[in-house]
């Protein structure tokens, strides 16, 4: 893994609020389970929505703030603080936040695709 710290965050600027975006941690090499550890920071009103075609499972976890979580086939769902949604490869969600919200993302591949990743064993 290559980690970094939470300064110097990439900012997108939107119509809906800006989102504060820094990567703490990504696989350095092609076999790892772990895409990246992202934390994320939006503003009130903000959206954070991922498409149903990225090919990786998320897992998002509310450090502050929170919303209404929508999974594709509507299903709506209040997040807050502490809590954690499983967005699993394929499903296209969103999050709109009620206030200013904090979130880290673990992206991981698919099981289906780590079962076929060559076998590693820890450097000594």
């Amino acid at each position: 893994m290559i980690v970094t710290d939470s300064r110097s965050a990439s900012v997108s600027h939107r119509a809906d609020g800006d989102i504060r975006w820094r990567t703490l941690a990504r696989r350095g090499m092609l076999f790892s389970e772990c895409e990246a550890v992202d934390h994320l920071a939006l503003d009130a009103g903000g959206t954070l929505e991922f498409p149903a075609d990225t090919g990786t499972d998320r897992v998002w976890y509310v450090l502050a703030g929170g919303g209404e979580f929508q999974e594709a086939g509507g299903a709506r769902r209040a997040l807050a603080a502490d809590d954690v949604a499983l967005v699993p490869a394929g499903a296209a969600v969103r999050l709109t936040c009620a206030g200013p919200t904090r979130v880290l993302v673990l992206t991981t591949v698919p099981e289906r695709v780590s079962r076929r990743l060559p076998r590693r064993a820890p450097c000594m």
